[in-house]
């Protein structure tokens, strides 16, 4: 068997571009007071966790989130641009009530954003393989690996990464009242990296079962 390293997601906590509704993907506003809350209350979940190493997308909403989450270790933390958020090109800090029919078409559909400037899925999906390949070089076996990043890029690794279908993760929500975003605020999930192997292995945020749901439906789009 080869080795292992276990993955702690932390989607930065709630921003000021998250409550006014606008598109936050390169762009960046400040965490509010739930934001920072919400960073805290994923420090107390994870304070038995030890970590080797940290990671965050070098947006100032995740530095922010990983230093509170941080406190108190002395973990080395590492600043990538791999992991930040999806790029939107042009809809870059536009409210989804301005543009609501493009960008649920977009959101909900085949999220290619690269004929105004963003990103597709096959973009994303290369820099999220480099990134995590190269924290899966620098660590070793048993580690336990802290990373900040956003609420999309985790639910397009749903899909890309982890081999789940994406729409029926929307399905389940829509059949069980939930309204939230897929990847909740704080501490999201866990996953783990074998030989190269993706497994997501908890989701937070969601009822009971929703994991294994996911599972049974199976892979695609």
């Amino acid at each position: 068997m080869g080795k292992t390293v276990r993955f702690y997601y932390v989607r930065h906590g709630k921003t000021l571009f998250n409550r006014l509704g606008r598109m936050q993907g390169w762009c960046d506003a400040p965490l509010e007071e739930e934001g920072i809350a919400q960073a805290y209350a994923a420090k107390e979940a994870l304070k038995d966790v030890p970590f080797d190493r940290a990671y965050t997308s070098t947006s100032e909403r995740c530095v922010d989130t990983a230093h509170i989450v941080l406190e108190g270790r002395d973990v080395p933390l590492t600043y990538t641009k791999l992991l930040k958020e999806m790029f939107w090109g042009d809809y870059e800090g536009a409210r989804d009530v301005e543009y609501p029919e493009e960008i649920k078409k977009r959101r909900f559909g085949n999220a290619d954003w690269s004929d105004c400037g963003g990103e597709n899925l096959q973009m994303l999906k290369e820099r999220v393989l480099k990134i995590y390949g190269q924290i899966y070089d620098e660590s070793n076996d048993g580690d336990n690996v802290l990373i900040v990043s956003h609420g999309a890029i985790f639910m397009h690794m749903v899909q890309l990464v982890f081999g789940l279908n994406r729409k029926y993760m929307y399905q389940l929500m829509d059949e069980h009242g939930e309204k939230m975003h897929p990847i909740t605020h704080g501490y999201a999930g866990i996953f783990e990296i074998q030989d190269g192997n993706f497994r997501l292995l908890q989701l937070n945020g969601h009822y009971d079962g929703f994991l294994d749901d996911l599972r049974a439906y199976g892979a695609g789009e």
